[in-house]
């Protein structure tokens, strides 16, 4: 859906280079900080950080870090 709108269509930008398209999600899963995990990992690491705002009633104002927590547990 361009992620972004709610259109259901994955790679439809809608001319706007704004909305997030599954191309973005490609290249995030090419990058270093998740050793090229690939997009499904990008998209599972999106899915639980945004899963945790809205767990946490944070999604209009997320906090900047939501990793201390998971790392004092572990």
């Amino acid at each position: 859906m361009c992620y972004t709108c709610g259109c259901k269509m994955p790679y439809e930008d809608h001319g706007d280079p704004r909305n997030i398209v599954e191309q973005a999600l490609v290249n995030a899963g090419k990058t270093k900080e998740i050793k090229n995990a690939g997009r499904v990992k990008a998209k599972e690491n999106m899915f639980e950080l945004i899963r945790e705002q809205q767990r946490r009633g944070e999604l209009e104002e997320p906090r900047a870090n939501y990793a201390e927590e998971t790392t004092k547990k572990g």
